[in-house]
């Protein structure tokens, strides 16, 4: 049984990419001044949970999980927004902010 799994870190990485997905998926019923803002602290607030939590659990626990919601793939949006492509960098900012931790 790996106890990182269930670790607060862990948990907390998962609520962050859980509102990110959900985040990019709601994207389109912004304007673009507030949509390029939201887009922003998801690039940013990501990676800065992914690098703390891989300092508390190690990075391949945390890579792992980001894996797993990477492959979930993107959701679903407005043609408008290209919520694979911002998904993309949040999903590989974080992995590499996970790795960086060591």
């Amino acid at each position: 049984m790996n106890d990182s799994i269930d670790h607060p870190a862990i948990v907390r990485l998962r609520a962050e990419l859980d509102a990110a997905w959900k985040g990019i998926g709601a994207l389109a019923q912004l304007e673009d001044v507030p949509r390029d803002r939201v887009v922003a602290e998801l690039r940013t607030a990501v990676p800065d949970v992914a690098s703390r939590a891989a300092r508390e659990v190690g990075s391949d626990a945390v890579v792992a999980e980001i894996t797993r919601y990477a492959e979930a793939g993107a959701p679903e949006s407005a043609s408008a927004v290209p919520a694979a492509v911002i998904w993309c960098d949040v999903v590989q900012s974080a992995s590499e902010a996970a790795r960086a931790a060591r």
